[in-house]
């Protein structure tokens, strides 16, 4: 057979020829004709079959999600469902020629606009116009207007009355990756309907049918790791499948999904996790520097491996969370098993690490230092003990921490010049000291101290510290703020009734506050009314740190308590894990 003047061709290469211009590509090949086909939307397919049962069809939907999980196509099968022969029906027949039109894409009834080319107000005008005529065939004129965040405000505008009020044998249907671009006046005219991701078991199944129709054969850790690769999107997952099967010559393996997509395998993970796990330095960084000559992307590698830390806390848990595995029955064998081999903490650990580095890397041109750091660090982690063991050992320090404070207590503190502190009750015992009633204050201004106190000032000012805990307390009880200041002095001297309470350096604002006649009325007339003297009050700066930071303001030496306490190991190793220091003691 000759066709044209200088080509032979015969109707075997004909054939080849046609069989080449006709193939479709498994994302169109494959693409949903009913709603039962649509894959992990139930929740919009129910609601839309109800709404055509009912007959509460309503002028204007959008629907809103990622790209690639069958907005189209639902948009599609909804227009074939109204204007089907049989129809309105929500089983359309795809075989009445407005059905065959519409999944071909060349019905007069249902348009799809590409709302990125046709975004201007004059496209939108031309629609106004339209919208005017009845359909052809169907039942319904249906306008599907995809990606239509991309159109310009004023186009928004234009199409706003036409949206509130179409007529009857109009319906609008629009598609989008971006609803919160949509004006808010347009959203509130449609029905709005999100689509989610499609899980990984639900691609899997899908591709499964796919390659059994295509008799590709398939691991099924590949299909899991095209699902992955795919993140939810099932055109994504078909176009994978389609370029795989031309490179592996019918049968698709893990490692060709790595190599053509430049993944990490699984087995990557279940290496340098383990690594991580035994604390292998060198392990870690030869593999990091393996990854980096193989031309691997390591800001996409430390995502995987804070996945795969997330799957191994997963499976901690147990079968009762097996389900939020996505992965195939051996991956997940594996997980169990590594994960018994290392604790709760420690994986919590190791994936807040990770997630901290991941956001340095973002912010960095050269990702694999600060991931070698993290690695180092990691593998360099002190061992943890659980929250029931350190939970145990506090417990047993407890008493121990009691008896020091205890006898740290009785020692000649240093900071008060040599005199002994005893507890508020001691002082009472010895001294009969009772909480004087207003009548026996001494208001004629005398000298002397009443209620134990005699005219020493020595013996008087150690009075005072040992009520000086009291004093606190009682400020505090009626004024707040006012405790607060007073809580970082202390009293340094006393002279002829004149108390004088020392306020460190960096603290200069608090005796300001402390001096207003207020808050100075205050504090004398609860000193006062504890001792039953006649007391007025002084403040001066002191060059020395407050003594609230080395000790209890009972008179408690603090700085000999941390001494205690720090030298507990579980004590230190949490001030190592955490970076931290001892900065209150509460008793």
């Amino acid at each position: 057979m000759t066709f044209g003047r200088f080509y032979d061709i015969s109707y075997k290469e004909i054939k080849e020829i046609v069989l080449i211009m006709s193939y479709l590509v498994f994302a169109r090949k494959y693409r949903p004709q009913n709603f039962d086909e649509i894959v992990g939307q139930e929740h919009i397919t129910t609601t839309l079959k109800n709404a055509i049962l009912q007959n509460r069809i309503a002028h204007a939907y959008l629907f809103a999600g990622p790209r690639g999980i069958g907005k189209t196509s639902t948009a599609r099968i909804f227009s074939k469902a109204l204007n089907c022969e049989k129809g309105p029906t929500t089983t359309p027949c795809n075989k009445c020629d407005t059905c065959k039109e519409i999944s071909s894409g060349t019905s007069l009834d249902v348009l799809e606009i590409d709302g990125a080319s046709n975004r201007g107000i004059e496209e939108i005008r031309n629609l106004r116009e339209n919208v005017k005529f009845f359909p052809s065939k169907g039942k319904f004129k249906i306008y599907i207007i995809d990606e239509v965040h991309m159109l310009t405000t004023e186009a928004f505008n234009a199409l706003l009355k036409t949206l509130e009020e179409p007529p009857p044998h109009v319906k609008f249907i629009f598609a989008t990756t971006q609803p919160h671009k949509i004006l808010p006046t347009i959203l509130s005219r449609c029905q709005r309907f999100n689509f989610k991701r499609v899980s990984a078991t639900d691609l899997v199944q899908v591709l499964k049918g796919i390659a059994n129709k295509e008799k590709i054969e398939a691991e099924e850790d590949a299909l899991y790791a095209i699902a992955y690769a795919s993140e939810g999107g099932l055109r994504d997952a078909e176009s994978i499948l389609d370029q795989l099967s031309s490179f592996s010559h019918g049968k698709v393996t893990s490692e060709d999904v790595h190599s053509v997509l430049g993944m990490v395998g699984q087995e990557v993970y279940f290496d340098i996790a383990q690594k991580i796990i035994d604390k292998d330095i060198a392990g870690c960084l030869n593999l990091i520097d393996e990854l980096e000559k193989n031309g691997k992307d390591l800001s996409q590698f430390i995502l995987g491996l804070i996945n795969h830390f997330r799957n191994l806390m997963v499976a901690k848990f147990g079968k009762d969370v097996a389900y939020l595995l996505e992965m195939s029955g051996e991956s997940i064998n594996n997980l169990v098993q590594i994960s018994k081999s290392v604790s709760q903490e420690d994986l919590l650990y190791i994936s807040n690490v990770l997630i901290n580095t991941h956001d340095i890397i973002r912010r960095t041109n050269s990702p694999r230092i600060p991931l070698e750091m993290s690695l180092v660090r990691l593998s360099m982690r002190a061992n943890m003990a659980s929250i029931d063991e350190a939970l145990n050992k506090l417990s047993g320090i407890e008493s121990r921490l009691s008896n020091s404070s205890q006898a740290i207590a009785g020692q000649d503190c240093p900071a008060y010049s040599g005199v002994r502190e005893e507890p508020r009750s001691n002082y009472i015992a010895k001294n009969e000291v009772r909480k004087p009633a207003a009548s026996s204050h001494n208001t004629a201004g005398n000298s002397k101290i009443s209620k134990g106190l005699t005219g020493d000032d020595e013996k008087t000012l150690e009075y005072i510290k040992g009520i000086w805990t009291d004093v606190l307390s009682k400020v505090r009880e009626k004024k707040m703020s006012t405790a607060t200041y007073l809580a970082e002095g202390e009293p340094v001297s006393i002279k002829s009734n004149q108390l004088t309470i020392g306020i460190p350096a960096q603290f200069i604002l608090h005796k300001e506050v402390l001096e207003d006649t207020g808050n100075r009325q205050l504090i004398e007339a609860v000193l006062n009314d504890l001792s039953g003297g006649n007391i007025k009050m002084n403040f001066v700066i002191t060059n020395t740190q407050s003594q609230a930071e080395d000790k209890g303001v009972g008179g408690t030496n603090t700085g000999k308590l941390e001494e205690v306490l720090t030298a507990e190991p579980i004590v230190r190793k949490a001030l190592e894990l955490f970076e931290g220091k001892v900065t209150k003691i509460v008793q």
